[in-house]
């Protein structure tokens, strides 16, 4: 199963981005005066700007695992096209990257992104009076973070990537005389198995088997460990898997 494709992908020009930005609807809402250049963030590698075709989310890295997000559209892409499209680009920046936490700053009175930021459960950390100027007069802002285990507990879409590698699973264990039988159905858990089969999918290999790790040991599931890296070989406790780019086979059923 290939990583799902999405409705945004990775630019390495500030050209587009810079038209969104400077754009009299938005402008305000980025605070200062004058025209604005992210060239600079753009072109560092270790920032990603995630775009579709009215604008998208400049993640800049705060420290290694951290990044915050500046979400800009064009008037032309709101609602639920502009949903979608951060809801894709966390979908890359969590699976993809390095990512562990997402944070991001909504200034009193955008409307917008605050509705942006609730329809992706970003959790309100603190707020801060007059922490920006907006058209000259400054603005309280508040200041909220997505950790990436509460993004995994709330993506109904990873489902889908988590049932795929159950149900391959069940059919080598299905042919295997022997084998423990699969655990019922459990939506939660196709959702964190999902995320961690779009990690290794995108070579994310440490990060998945951290992720995967933690979640289970709170959950009640039993760990997953690395055998051998090439290629990727996993205990996962009732199988060996071995894993070669975005597919896996099952080499052993306990």
């Amino acid at each position: 199963m290939p990583l799902p494709s999405l409705s945004v992908c990775r630019e390495f020009s500030a050209e587009r981005i810079n038209v969104v930005a400077n754009h009299p609807v938005v402008r305000p809402w980025l605070g200062g005066d004058g025209p604005l250049d992210l060239s600079s963030l753009v072109a560092n590698p270790n920032n990603y700007l995630l775009m579709n075709a009215d604008g998208g989310v400049l993640f800049q890295q705060m420290e290694p695992g951290l990044y915050e997000a500046h979400t800009q559209f064009l008037p032309s892409c709101r609602g639920s096209d502009a949903i979608e499209a951060v809801k894709d680009a966390l979908r890359y920046m969590f699976t993809r990257t390095d990512a562990v936490e997402i944070v991001s700053k909504v200034p009193a009175g955008n409307k917008g992104a605050l509705g942006l930021v609730r329809a992706i459960h970003g959790q309100l950390q603190f707020t801060r009076e007059k922490a920006l100027l907006i058209n000259g007069e400054p603005v309280g802002v508040g200041y909220y973070a997505l950790p990436i285990m509460t993004w995994a507990g709330k993506c109904e879409y990873l489902a889908a990537s988590g049932q795929w590698f159950h149900e391959k699973l069940e059919a080598a264990k299905s042919a295997t005389a022997g084998a423990a039988p699969l655990h019922d159905d459990d939506d939660a858990h196709d959702r964190y198995v999902g995320a961690t089969v779009e990690m290794f999918q995108a070579g994310q290999i440490a990060k998945a088997l951290g992720f995967y790790s933690r979640w289970a040991k709170f959950a009640g599931y039993g760990p997953i460990s690395l055998i051998a890296t090439d290629p990727i070989l996993l205990d996962i406790g009732d199988a060996i898997l071995a894993v070669r780019g975005d597919d896996f086979s099952v080499l052993l059923c306990r």
